[in-house]
Protein backbone atom coordinates (compact mmCIF):
# COMPACT_ATOMS: atom_id res chain seq x y z
CA UNK A 1 0.00 0.00 0.00
CA UNK A 2 0.95 4.13 0.20
CA UNK A 3 1.13 5.62 2.73
CA UNK A 4 -0.10 9.36 2.53
CA UNK A 5 1.19 11.40 5.07
CA UNK A 6 -0.50 14.65 5.94
CA UNK A 7 2.55 17.17 6.94
CA UNK A 8 0.25 20.74 6.86
CA UNK A 9 -0.47 22.44 9.60
CA UNK A 10 1.13 25.12 12.02
CA UNK A 11 0.43 23.68 15.68
CA UNK A 12 -0.40 26.88 17.28
CA UNK A 13 -1.48 26.02 20.15
CA UNK A 14 2.58 24.73 20.94
CA UNK A 15 3.90 27.98 20.12
CA UNK A 16 6.50 29.68 20.43
CA UNK A 17 7.88 25.48 19.99
CA UNK A 18 5.99 25.87 16.60
CA UNK A 19 6.08 28.46 14.30
CA UNK A 20 4.72 28.98 10.98
CA UNK A 21 7.97 27.75 9.04
CA UNK A 22 8.73 25.28 11.43
CA UNK A 23 5.78 23.77 13.00
CA UNK A 24 5.41 21.01 16.03
CA UNK A 25 5.16 17.94 13.18
CA UNK A 26 8.88 19.12 12.35
CA UNK A 27 10.48 19.25 15.89
CA UNK A 28 11.56 16.81 18.31
CA UNK A 29 8.23 17.01 20.82
CA UNK A 30 8.47 13.16 22.42
CA UNK A 31 11.92 11.86 21.97
CA UNK A 32 15.41 12.82 19.74
CA UNK A 33 13.21 11.99 16.43
CA UNK A 34 10.50 14.56 14.67
CA UNK A 35 6.82 14.13 15.01
CA UNK A 36 6.72 13.83 11.07
CA UNK A 37 9.72 10.42 11.45
CA UNK A 38 8.23 8.95 14.60
CA UNK A 39 5.26 8.55 11.85
CA UNK A 40 7.20 7.41 9.48
CA UNK A 41 9.00 4.79 11.50
CA UNK A 42 6.02 3.39 12.44
CA UNK A 43 5.79 1.77 9.22
CA UNK A 44 8.90 -0.25 9.39
CA UNK A 45 7.44 -3.24 9.43
CA UNK A 46 4.60 -2.93 6.51
CA UNK A 47 5.06 -3.20 3.31
CA UNK A 48 4.88 0.44 1.95
CA UNK A 49 5.40 1.02 -1.93
CA UNK A 50 5.98 4.84 -1.45
CA UNK A 51 4.84 7.11 1.22
CA UNK A 52 3.37 10.51 0.08
CA UNK A 53 4.25 13.07 2.10
CA UNK A 54 1.70 16.73 1.51
CA UNK A 55 3.24 19.54 2.64
CA UNK A 56 3.44 23.24 3.08
CA UNK A 57 5.79 24.38 0.11
CA UNK A 58 8.02 26.22 2.87
CA UNK A 59 8.82 23.05 4.46
CA UNK A 60 9.96 20.72 1.35
CA UNK A 61 13.60 20.94 2.11
CA UNK A 62 13.34 19.96 5.89
CA UNK A 63 11.79 17.00 4.89
CA UNK A 64 14.09 16.22 2.18
CA UNK A 65 16.98 16.46 5.64
CA UNK A 66 14.85 14.18 7.92
CA UNK A 67 14.19 11.77 5.20
CA UNK A 68 17.69 10.86 4.61
CA UNK A 69 18.48 11.03 8.01
CA UNK A 70 15.87 8.09 8.27
CA UNK A 71 17.83 6.53 4.96
CA UNK A 72 13.91 6.44 3.62
CA UNK A 73 14.70 6.25 0.15
CA UNK A 74 10.66 5.42 -1.40
CA UNK A 75 9.21 9.17 -0.95
CA UNK A 76 7.76 11.47 -2.84
CA UNK A 77 7.26 15.29 -1.25
CA UNK A 78 3.98 17.39 -2.51
CA UNK A 79 4.16 20.81 -1.89
CA UNK A 80 1.08 22.58 -1.52
CA UNK A 81 1.20 26.59 -2.75
CA UNK A 82 -1.87 27.16 -0.33
CA UNK A 83 -3.08 24.98 2.29
CA UNK A 84 -6.85 23.71 1.14
CA UNK A 85 -7.31 21.37 4.39
CA UNK A 86 -7.49 17.58 4.59
CA UNK A 87 -9.83 16.72 1.82
CA UNK A 88 -7.83 18.24 -1.35
CA UNK A 89 -4.63 16.70 -0.02
CA UNK A 90 -6.15 13.21 -0.03
CA UNK A 91 -7.72 13.21 -3.60
CA UNK A 92 -3.90 14.25 -4.47
CA UNK A 93 -2.88 11.23 -2.50
CA UNK A 94 -5.44 9.12 -3.88
CA UNK A 95 -4.96 10.18 -7.69
CA UNK A 96 -0.83 9.51 -7.10
CA UNK A 97 -1.70 5.53 -6.14
CA UNK A 98 -2.83 3.12 -8.77
CA UNK A 99 -6.57 2.66 -8.60
CA UNK A 100 -6.37 -0.96 -7.21
CA UNK A 101 -3.61 0.15 -4.38
CA UNK A 102 -4.55 0.60 -1.20
CA UNK A 103 -3.68 3.67 0.73
CA UNK A 104 -3.23 4.47 4.35
CA UNK A 105 -3.75 8.09 5.32
CA UNK A 106 -2.08 9.15 8.44
CA UNK A 107 -1.19 12.72 10.50
CA UNK A 108 1.61 13.43 11.57
CA UNK A 109 1.39 14.75 15.23
CA UNK A 110 0.09 11.41 16.89
CA UNK A 111 1.57 9.07 19.01
CA UNK A 112 0.30 5.48 18.81
CA UNK A 113 1.61 2.22 20.30
CA UNK A 114 3.75 1.31 16.86
CA UNK A 115 2.74 -2.64 17.79
CA UNK A 116 -1.13 -1.88 18.36
CA UNK A 117 -1.29 0.10 14.85
CA UNK A 118 0.02 -2.19 12.97
CA UNK A 119 -2.20 -4.89 14.13
CA UNK A 120 -5.14 -2.71 13.84
CA UNK A 121 -4.11 -1.39 10.04
CA UNK A 122 -3.38 -5.18 8.94
CA UNK A 123 -7.39 -6.06 10.23
CA UNK A 124 -8.65 -2.83 8.51
CA UNK A 125 -6.53 -3.96 5.22
CA UNK A 126 -9.22 -6.90 4.80
CA UNK A 127 -12.08 -4.83 4.44
CA UNK A 128 -10.92 -2.59 1.72
CA UNK A 129 -12.08 -4.21 -0.77
CA UNK A 130 -15.59 -2.65 -0.08
CA UNK A 131 -15.55 -0.56 2.60
CA UNK A 132 -13.18 2.86 3.73
CA UNK A 133 -12.13 1.97 6.82
CA UNK A 134 -11.47 4.74 9.71
CA UNK A 135 -9.80 4.16 13.30
CA UNK A 136 -11.54 4.75 16.48
CA UNK A 137 -9.99 5.53 19.65
CA UNK A 138 -11.25 4.41 22.68
CA UNK A 139 -12.23 7.47 24.73
CA UNK A 140 -10.70 7.51 28.30
CA UNK A 141 -12.82 10.75 29.38
CA UNK A 142 -15.18 13.42 27.92
CA UNK A 143 -13.34 15.47 25.65
CA UNK A 144 -14.35 18.58 24.08
CA UNK A 145 -10.59 18.91 21.83
CA UNK A 146 -11.04 16.10 19.46
CA UNK A 147 -14.15 14.54 16.65
CA UNK A 148 -15.74 11.85 17.08
CA UNK A 149 -16.94 8.81 15.18
CA UNK A 150 -20.68 7.06 15.89
CA UNK A 151 -20.32 3.56 15.54
CA UNK A 152 -22.80 0.46 15.29
CA UNK A 153 -21.67 -1.42 18.03
CA UNK A 154 -22.73 -4.94 17.06
CA UNK A 155 -21.97 -4.33 13.32
CA UNK A 156 -18.95 -1.59 13.67
CA UNK A 157 -20.45 0.30 10.79
CA UNK A 158 -19.63 4.02 11.08
CA UNK A 159 -22.57 5.96 11.67
CA UNK A 160 -21.71 9.45 11.84
CA UNK A 161 -18.23 12.19 11.82
CA UNK A 162 -18.87 14.52 14.83
CA UNK A 163 -17.18 17.84 15.01
CA UNK A 164 -15.04 18.63 18.64
CA UNK A 165 -18.67 18.89 20.81
CA UNK A 166 -19.25 20.96 24.37
CA UNK A 167 -18.76 19.36 27.35
CA UNK A 168 -22.19 18.04 27.98
CA UNK A 169 -22.42 16.14 24.35
CA UNK A 170 -18.87 14.88 25.06
CA UNK A 171 -20.08 13.81 28.31
CA UNK A 172 -22.82 11.62 26.79
CA UNK A 173 -20.76 10.61 23.73
CA UNK A 174 -18.48 8.93 26.76
CA UNK A 175 -21.00 7.61 28.92
CA UNK A 176 -23.15 6.17 25.85
CA UNK A 177 -20.07 3.56 24.75
CA UNK A 178 -21.12 4.21 21.00
CA UNK A 179 -18.71 6.59 20.20
CA UNK A 180 -14.81 6.84 19.54
CA UNK A 181 -12.18 9.71 19.48
CA UNK A 182 -11.32 10.19 15.45
CA UNK A 183 -7.73 9.09 14.75
CA UNK A 184 -7.46 11.11 11.65
CA UNK A 185 -6.52 8.13 9.76
CA UNK A 186 -8.00 6.83 6.90
CA UNK A 187 -7.38 2.99 4.88
CA UNK A 188 -8.88 2.65 1.45
CA UNK A 189 -8.38 1.13 -2.27
CA UNK A 190 -8.02 3.93 -3.88
CA UNK A 191 -10.76 3.12 -6.69
CA UNK A 192 -13.52 3.37 -3.44
CA UNK A 193 -12.57 6.68 -2.31
CA UNK A 194 -12.25 7.95 -5.99
CA UNK A 195 -15.82 7.11 -6.06
CA UNK A 196 -16.51 8.83 -3.39
CA UNK A 197 -14.74 11.83 -4.47
CA UNK A 198 -17.24 11.69 -7.76
CA UNK A 199 -20.32 11.26 -6.02
CA UNK A 200 -19.77 13.66 -2.85
CA UNK A 201 -16.58 16.32 -4.20
CA UNK A 202 -16.63 16.12 -8.02
CA UNK A 203 -15.39 19.71 -8.17
CA UNK A 204 -12.55 18.92 -6.00
CA UNK A 205 -11.52 15.63 -7.85
CA UNK A 206 -12.06 17.56 -10.79
CA UNK A 207 -9.27 20.24 -9.82
CA UNK A 208 -7.06 18.48 -8.15
CA UNK A 209 -7.21 16.18 -11.97
CA UNK A 210 -6.19 19.37 -13.87
CA UNK A 211 -3.60 20.21 -11.41
CA UNK A 212 -1.52 17.04 -11.15
CA UNK A 213 -2.13 17.41 -15.58
CA UNK A 214 -0.31 20.35 -15.14
CA UNK A 215 2.24 19.58 -12.42
CA UNK A 216 5.76 19.35 -13.73
CA UNK A 217 7.70 15.36 -12.92
CA UNK A 218 4.28 14.00 -12.16
CA UNK A 219 4.87 11.42 -14.75
CA UNK A 220 8.36 10.59 -13.99
CA UNK A 221 8.91 7.53 -12.14
CA UNK A 222 12.21 8.53 -9.92
CA UNK A 223 10.66 11.52 -9.28
CA UNK A 224 11.02 12.85 -5.66
CA UNK A 225 9.43 15.81 -5.27
CA UNK A 226 6.93 17.73 -6.88
CA UNK A 227 4.98 21.19 -6.83
CA UNK A 228 1.60 21.55 -7.57
CA UNK A 229 0.35 23.90 -10.02
CA UNK A 230 -0.24 27.12 -8.23
CA UNK A 231 -3.04 28.79 -10.24
CA UNK A 232 -5.05 25.57 -10.71
CA UNK A 233 -4.44 23.90 -7.01
CA UNK A 234 -5.49 27.01 -5.12
CA UNK A 235 -8.68 26.78 -7.08
CA UNK A 236 -9.79 23.65 -5.05
CA UNK A 237 -12.58 24.27 -2.56
CA UNK A 238 -11.10 24.27 1.29
CA UNK A 239 -12.99 21.65 3.18
CA UNK A 240 -11.69 18.80 5.19
CA UNK A 241 -12.65 14.94 4.29
CA UNK A 242 -14.73 14.24 7.11
CA UNK A 243 -17.19 17.40 5.51
CA UNK A 244 -16.30 16.90 1.86
CA UNK A 245 -16.59 13.13 1.91
CA UNK A 246 -16.99 11.27 5.16
CA UNK A 247 -20.22 12.69 6.48
CA UNK A 248 -21.44 12.44 2.55
CA UNK A 249 -20.77 8.69 2.91
CA UNK A 250 -21.95 8.34 5.92
CA UNK A 251 -25.58 9.54 5.10
CA UNK A 252 -26.21 7.99 1.72
CA UNK A 253 -27.77 4.93 2.10
CA UNK A 254 -27.30 3.91 -1.60
CA UNK A 255 -23.72 3.97 -1.73
CA UNK A 256 -22.11 0.72 -2.62
CA UNK A 257 -18.80 1.58 -0.60
CA UNK A 258 -19.08 0.99 2.54
CA UNK A 259 -18.02 1.97 5.86
CA UNK A 260 -16.43 0.83 8.72
CA UNK A 261 -14.40 2.02 11.65
CA UNK A 262 -11.87 -0.27 13.53
CA UNK A 263 -11.47 0.75 17.51
CA UNK A 264 -7.94 1.32 18.49
CA UNK A 265 -7.49 0.46 22.43
CA UNK A 266 -3.97 1.16 23.14
CA UNK A 267 -1.29 4.10 23.60
CA UNK A 268 -2.63 7.44 21.47
CA UNK A 269 -2.33 11.28 21.89
CA UNK A 270 -3.27 14.22 20.08
CA UNK A 271 -0.35 16.33 20.77
CA UNK A 272 -2.43 19.51 20.39
CA UNK A 273 -1.29 21.13 23.23
CA UNK A 274 1.38 21.98 25.94
CA UNK A 275 -1.14 20.45 28.31
CA UNK A 276 -1.87 16.95 26.34
CA UNK A 277 2.05 17.02 26.15
CA UNK A 278 2.39 17.16 29.46
CA UNK A 279 -0.11 14.58 29.93
CA UNK A 280 1.56 12.16 27.75
CA UNK A 281 5.12 12.45 28.28
CA UNK A 282 7.31 9.87 31.43
CA UNK A 283 9.87 11.53 33.24
CA UNK A 284 8.17 13.37 35.79
CA UNK A 285 9.59 13.94 39.02
CA UNK A 286 7.79 13.64 42.12
CA UNK A 287 5.97 16.83 41.51
CA UNK A 288 4.43 16.07 38.69
CA UNK A 289 6.74 18.93 36.92
CA UNK A 290 7.72 17.86 33.60
CA UNK A 291 11.18 20.02 32.81
CA UNK A 292 13.52 20.42 29.58
CA UNK A 293 16.54 22.52 29.58
CA UNK A 294 18.34 24.47 32.56
CA UNK A 295 15.65 24.41 35.36
CA UNK A 296 15.52 25.44 39.30
CA UNK A 297 12.55 24.83 40.97
CA UNK A 298 11.20 25.69 44.14
CA UNK A 299 8.34 24.09 46.04
CA UNK A 300 6.44 24.08 42.20
CA UNK A 301 3.96 21.21 41.58
CA UNK A 302 2.37 19.83 37.85
CA UNK A 303 3.94 22.40 35.70
CA UNK A 304 5.60 21.37 32.22
CA UNK A 305 8.44 23.86 31.81
CA UNK A 306 11.14 24.69 28.71
CA UNK A 307 13.92 26.51 27.79
CA UNK A 308 16.35 26.49 24.78
CA UNK A 309 19.16 28.39 26.70
CA UNK A 310 18.43 30.57 29.79
CA UNK A 311 17.94 29.73 33.40
CA UNK A 312 13.85 29.18 34.33
CA UNK A 313 13.69 29.52 38.00
CA UNK A 314 10.03 29.33 39.38
CA UNK A 315 9.01 29.11 42.96
CA UNK A 316 5.87 28.07 44.39
CA UNK A 317 3.61 28.01 41.21
CA UNK A 318 1.34 25.05 40.35
CA UNK A 319 -0.27 23.70 37.53
CA UNK A 320 1.71 26.44 34.81
CA UNK A 321 3.12 26.06 31.89
CA UNK A 322 6.34 27.82 30.73
CA UNK A 323 8.20 27.82 27.60
CA UNK A 324 11.14 30.27 27.22
CA UNK A 325 13.08 30.38 23.79
CA UNK A 326 15.63 32.65 22.41
CA UNK A 327 13.06 35.26 21.41
CA UNK A 328 10.18 34.59 23.02
CA UNK A 329 8.72 33.40 26.47
CA UNK A 330 5.11 31.81 27.28
CA UNK A 331 3.58 31.46 30.93
CA UNK A 332 -0.32 29.73 30.87
CA UNK A 333 -2.32 27.95 33.22
CA UNK A 334 -2.13 24.05 32.06
CA UNK A 335 -5.64 23.52 31.83
CA UNK A 336 -5.94 26.25 29.51
CA UNK A 337 -3.70 25.73 27.16
CA UNK A 338 -5.76 25.41 24.24
CA UNK A 339 -6.07 29.28 24.40
CA UNK A 340 -2.63 29.50 23.29
CA UNK A 341 -3.90 29.71 19.73
CA UNK A 342 -5.72 32.55 21.04
CA UNK A 343 -2.03 34.46 21.32
CA UNK A 344 -0.80 33.25 18.06
CA UNK A 345 -4.13 35.22 16.37
CA UNK A 346 -3.22 38.33 18.63
CA UNK A 347 0.65 38.25 17.43
CA UNK A 348 -1.23 37.67 13.24
CA UNK A 349 -2.83 40.60 13.95
CA UNK A 350 -0.16 42.58 15.32
CA UNK A 351 1.67 40.99 12.14
CA UNK A 352 4.45 39.71 14.49
CA UNK A 353 7.03 38.18 12.90
CA UNK A 354 7.46 36.09 16.25
CA UNK A 355 4.05 33.57 14.87
CA UNK A 356 6.26 33.18 11.78
CA UNK A 357 9.62 32.27 12.22
CA UNK A 358 11.76 31.52 15.33
CA UNK A 359 15.36 33.50 16.44
CA UNK A 360 16.88 30.39 14.49
CA UNK A 361 15.43 30.14 11.03
CA UNK A 362 16.47 27.21 8.36
CA UNK A 363 16.62 27.45 4.62
CA UNK A 364 17.74 25.13 2.21
CA UNK A 365 21.25 26.02 2.40
CA UNK A 366 21.37 25.32 6.03
CA UNK A 367 20.32 27.92 9.09
CA UNK A 368 20.91 31.21 10.38
CA UNK A 369 20.27 32.58 14.57
CA UNK A 370 19.52 36.45 14.78
CA UNK A 371 22.11 37.36 17.73
CA UNK A 372 21.38 41.13 18.13
CA UNK A 373 19.68 43.76 16.85
CA UNK A 374 16.32 44.75 14.80
CA UNK A 375 14.68 45.09 11.43
CA UNK A 376 13.65 48.18 11.43
CA UNK A 377 17.17 49.69 11.32
CA UNK A 378 16.33 51.21 15.02
CA UNK A 379 19.09 49.34 16.62
CA UNK A 380 21.74 50.34 13.70
CA UNK A 381 22.87 47.25 13.39
CA UNK A 382 22.17 43.40 13.34
CA UNK A 383 24.14 40.46 14.17
CA UNK A 384 23.67 36.67 12.88
CA UNK A 385 24.87 33.84 13.35
CA UNK A 386 25.19 31.48 9.95
CA UNK A 387 26.00 28.52 8.92
CA UNK A 388 26.19 26.95 5.48
CA UNK A 389 25.79 22.98 5.10
CA UNK A 390 28.88 21.15 2.72
CA UNK A 391 27.94 21.42 -0.80
CA UNK A 392 25.07 24.31 -0.36
CA UNK A 393 25.50 27.96 -1.40
CA UNK A 394 23.40 31.04 -0.87
CA UNK A 395 21.68 33.21 -3.78
CA UNK A 396 23.80 35.43 -5.56
CA UNK A 397 22.23 38.61 -4.50
CA UNK A 398 22.47 42.32 -3.26
CA UNK A 399 21.11 45.00 -1.19
CA UNK A 400 19.59 48.03 -1.20
CA UNK A 401 19.77 49.53 2.37
CA UNK A 402 22.40 47.58 4.13
CA UNK A 403 26.42 47.05 4.44
CA UNK A 404 28.04 44.05 5.82
CA UNK A 405 30.77 42.18 7.46
CA UNK A 406 31.38 38.52 7.68
CA UNK A 407 33.95 36.88 9.78
CA UNK A 408 34.22 33.11 8.92
CA UNK A 409 34.78 31.25 12.00
CA UNK A 410 34.68 27.39 10.59
CA UNK A 411 34.90 25.53 7.36
CA UNK A 412 36.23 27.07 3.90
CA UNK A 413 34.25 27.93 1.03
CA UNK A 414 34.47 30.20 -2.11
CA UNK A 415 32.92 33.82 -2.60
CA UNK A 416 32.08 35.58 -5.74
CA UNK A 417 31.98 39.58 -4.40
CA UNK A 418 31.27 42.14 -6.91
CA UNK A 419 33.90 40.45 -9.97
CA UNK A 420 36.20 39.14 -7.67
CA UNK A 421 36.46 35.08 -6.44
CA UNK A 422 37.84 34.05 -3.13
CA UNK A 423 38.57 31.42 -1.24
CA UNK A 424 37.57 31.59 2.58
CA UNK A 425 38.71 29.98 5.63
CA UNK A 426 38.62 30.71 9.09
CA UNK A 427 39.83 34.08 10.76
CA UNK A 428 39.33 35.96 7.36
CA UNK A 429 36.92 38.68 7.30
CA UNK A 430 35.15 40.12 4.19
CA UNK A 431 33.45 43.47 3.99
CA UNK A 432 30.72 43.88 1.23
CA UNK A 433 29.36 47.10 0.57
CA UNK A 434 25.68 47.89 0.20
CA UNK A 435 24.65 47.48 -3.54
CA UNK A 436 27.20 45.17 -4.13
CA UNK A 437 26.91 41.35 -5.97
CA UNK A 438 27.90 38.53 -3.41
CA UNK A 439 27.25 34.94 -2.99
CA UNK A 440 29.36 32.16 -0.64
CA UNK A 441 29.63 28.60 -1.11
CA UNK A 442 30.49 25.66 0.97
CA UNK A 443 33.30 23.78 -0.48
CA UNK A 444 34.00 21.79 2.47
CA UNK A 445 33.50 18.84 3.98
CA UNK A 446 32.11 20.08 7.30
CA UNK A 447 29.91 23.33 8.06
CA UNK A 448 30.97 26.34 6.72
CA UNK A 449 30.00 29.36 9.74
CA UNK A 450 30.21 32.50 9.65
CA UNK A 451 29.06 35.61 11.91
CA UNK A 452 27.44 38.21 10.17
CA UNK A 453 27.06 42.03 10.96
CA UNK A 454 24.65 44.07 9.17
CA UNK A 455 24.65 47.85 9.21
CA UNK A 456 22.28 50.35 7.88
CA UNK A 457 18.84 52.47 7.93
CA UNK A 458 16.96 48.97 7.11
CA UNK A 459 17.52 45.64 8.03
CA UNK A 460 14.75 43.22 7.12
CA UNK A 461 14.76 39.89 5.72
CA UNK A 462 13.19 40.91 2.08
CA UNK A 463 16.16 43.48 1.47
CA UNK A 464 17.26 41.11 -0.66
CA UNK A 465 17.47 41.46 -4.37
CA UNK A 466 18.26 38.12 -5.99
CA UNK A 467 19.80 37.49 -9.30
CA UNK A 468 20.66 33.43 -8.86
CA UNK A 469 19.17 30.89 -7.06
CA UNK A 470 19.68 26.75 -6.61
CA UNK A 471 16.28 26.82 -5.08
CA UNK A 472 14.21 28.50 -7.06
CA UNK A 473 13.53 31.98 -4.97
CA UNK A 474 14.19 34.38 -7.74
Amino acid sequence: MNCVVLCGGSGSRLWPLSREKLPKQLLPIVNENTMLQNTLLRFKNMDIAKFILICNKDHYFLIEKQLAELRITNALIVTEPMGRDTCAAIAIGTLLGDPEQDTIVVPCDHVFDDDAFEVVVKKGLEFTNDFVVTFGIQPTHPETGYGYIETDQDTSETIKFIEKPGLEKATEYFESGKYYWNAGVFLFKNKNMLECYKNYAQDILQMCQLTLQYTEGVDCPDTKLIHLHRPLFIQCRPTSVDYGIMEELCSDASSLVGKITIPYNSTWCDIGSFGALHEFLDGKDDNGNIVKGDILLENSKNCYIETENALVAAANVENLVIVNTRDALLICDKSRTQDVKKLVDILKKNQRGERIVHATENRPWGWYCNIEGKDDGSSGFKVKRIVVYPGKRLSLQTHEHRSEHWVIVKGAGKMQLGGDQLTVTANQHIYIPKKTLHRIENTGEENLEFVETQIGDYLGEDDIVRYDDDFGRI
